[in-house]
């Protein structure tokens, strides 16, 4: 963000309850159901919505198999080790429960593994889906967006918060509805088999149910503030990384070590406090279940030594009773997994949900033959209703006419150009394209007519090949060796070790800034834009290089409507005419010696640079 942009950005309030936004979301937690994120959440395999099914019905199936076992056991005892009945028919019923049990695990077997199989793939291909939906809704999302935005927030949802996701809907939800209905299921068995009996297995089920609530609430909100400063420590680690050399240039590795450590105690501090309450409530849940099963005992007991019940019933329920029991254990560990997903769920909607201040109107055109015209009447802007950045301004700049923007630091230079290419659009007024408004023209194509140097070239990770055709991604070779040269680069590059294949490592880090910046023309070049933009190109190399840059740039603006941000005053020395910015309005308008015998603005910008030059030079 500029420092223009940073300018007095007003507390953000819900539109509902009125409460003071976080910083870190454009959400407000306390209005949003929680209900209603889940919903959104199955939406999201309504694409896999029969794999989705299969995989249900296949552990509703595991769930019916695992139910056998314990009746098993009761025709076990009843019908063959405590029966009076013949050997042989004792015998027999032994033999039939044998192969009844060994096809019972066979199928349990072999569903569990096709079941595997199919949430596996449906696992990986709802986080892939996932993550390129985020992507893509990020790259349409305006600049506004990401100033309000670390990137260490943004990286963290496409990673931490995705995965939270890949559990809830690939296996957490299933296993809660699963526990549910085998909980109504053995349910239903307990009371065929001793309705008495039933009722007590029910008795701790209110109180682990309101347990599950309470301890639910709590440990949701600390979840909140453990992922807001992951979030804040990988936006730590965005700047401290790429910003390696400055750190150690100031010596500042224990000052980051310290700031990195602090970070690291709030997250164990938050994390810890959720495990805490994590397990407290799980022992009381466990202690709950276990008083129940004590009890059973105890009345089951008495029960068979009255000969009120079989011994088979009695094992059969206890089998049963700890099956009870455990989907209700289940629900409760489930419960800070779903309060997990609910928290990045609610981060990833937002992103998802955002409104992008910047999208094609209905009637959007695209124009034909662009010439270049640019005017502005009347524009007004501002990021904050209370600090005007650009107020008044009305400009007209012809086709393949030089324009050189000067004025102090936060004059509304760099606005300006943002508000061309619409990184932002005007408070008030109107900014033409060859006539037509630029809020009616098509937004890709608009900005596919502007080629831009920045004073900060950016390079990706790839070769020097893919960076210059990065605005033309179908060119060949032959027309990046063209760019290239007309960019006075491809000497360099040849003399690289790998020539045009040479990788340039992280933002470019194996290239000195000067070479950057050539390579940076040479994809702006090979884009052929018909407006060129260079802010402050040749701010931050040395005399030399910004020669041969400046060699770059003329053949760069050669035809093309140019804007020129500098304050070198030898950058605009290829100037049509220059315009002179202060505190947001065009003071001044002429060349360099029109403005300079008005002895106004303008004469004493160059004024303080020449006094500036004559002391470096004297020093």
């Amino acid at each position: 963000m500029t420092g223009e942009e940073k300018k007095n950005f007003q507390i953000r309030r819900c539109g509902k309850c009125g409460r003071p936004l976080p910083r870190w979301l454009d959400i407000c937690p306390v209005c949003l159901k929680k209900a209603d994120v889940f919903l959104r959440l199955l939406e999201l395999l309504k694409p896999f919505r029969w794999h989705a099914t299969a995989g249900l019905i296949l552990t509703l199936f595991l769930t019916a198999l695992n139910l056998v076992p314990p009746y098993l056991m009761k025709i076990l005892v009843d019908d063959a080790l405590v029966s009076s009945d013949e050997i042989s028919k004792r015998l027999n019923v032994l033999f039939y429960l044998g192969i009844a049990l060994v096809t019972s695990y066979t199928l349990s077997g072999g569903i569990s593994m096709a079941r595997g199989w199919l949430m596996s793939w449906m696992n990986d291909r709802l986080v892939l889906n996932l993550r390129n939906r985020i992507f893509f809704r990020l790259q349409e999302l305006s600049l506004s967006f990401y100033n309000r935005k670390e990137t260490g927030q943004i990286m963290s949802r496409l990673t931490n918060d995705i995965y939270q996701l890949q559990f809830f809907l690939t296996e957490g939800f299933q296993q809660m509805v699963v526990s549910v209905l085998t909980i109504l299921g053995i349910g239903v068995v307990l009371f065929s088999l001793n309705p008495g009996l039933a009722v007590v297995v029910t008795i701790p089920l209110p109180v682990v149910v309101f347990v599950i609530y309470f301890f639910g609430r709590r440990v949701h909100r600390v979840f909140h503030q453990v992922w807001r400063k992951m979030g804040e420590l990988s936006a730590r680690l965005a700047e401290t990384i790429p910003g390696v050399r400055v750190v150690k240039a100031f010596s500042q590795e224990q000052s980051e070590i310290e700031r990195f450590n602090r970070q690291s105690e709030d997250i164990f501090r938050f994390s810890w406090r959720a495990l805490r309450m994590l397990h407290t409530y799980q022992p009381v849940v466990f202690f709950l279940t276990t008083a129940g099963s004590v009890i059973i005992w105890w009345f089951g007991g008495r029960q068979v030594i009255m000969g009120k019940m079989s011994l088979g019933v009695l094992i059969a329920f206890t089998g049963y009773m700890w099956q009870f029991y455990h989907p209700v254990e289940m629900l409760a560990g489930l419960n800070h997994q779903l309060q997990r997903a609910a928290t990045a769920a609610e981060r990833i909607f937002e992103i998802t949900d955002a409104k992008s201040d910047i999208s094609d109107a209905p009637d959007a055109v695209e124009l034909s033959g662009v010439e270049g015209r640019i005017v502005f009447k009347n524009v007004d802007f501002s990021y904050d209703p209370e600090s005007p950045v650009l107020t008044g301004v009305n400009l007209e700049v012809k086709p393949g006419e030089v324009i050189g923007l000067v004025g102090h630091s936060g004059a509304g230079k760099t606005t300006l150009i943002n508000l061309i290419m619409r990184f932002y659009d005007v408070t008030s007024g109107e900014i033409l394209l060859d006539g037509v408004d630029v809020r009616k023209t098509k937004l890709k194509f608009l900005r596919s007519q502007f080629g831009v140097v920045l004073q900060e070239p950016f390079l990706f990770q790839g070769s020097v090949a893919d960076n210059i055709s990065y605005g033309n991604p179908g060119a060949d070779l032959k027309e990046i060796i063209s760019a290239a040269r007309a960019a006075m680069i491809h000497d360099f590059i040849m003399n690289l070790p790998e020539g045009y294949d040479t990788l340039v490592g992280e933002r470019g880090v194996k290239l000195s800034a000067g070479e950057k910046q050539r390579i940076s023309i040479a994809r702006a070049i090979l884009k052929n834009p018909r407006v060129l933009i260079l802010d402050e190109a040749t701010a931050s190399v040395d005399t030399e290089t910004e020669v041969k840059i400046q060699h770059a740039i003329e053949n760069l603006i050669q035809g093309r409507t140019t804007f020129i941000i500098a304050h070198r005053i030898s950058t605009l020395r290829n100037a049509s005419r220059l315009v002179v910015l202060e505190k947001g309005k065009v003071v001044e308008t002429g060349s360099h010696e029109e403005l300079l015998a008005r002895e106004n603005v303008y004469h004493r910008l160059v004024k303080l640079q020449s006094d500036l030059n004559v002391r470096f030079v004297g020093g």
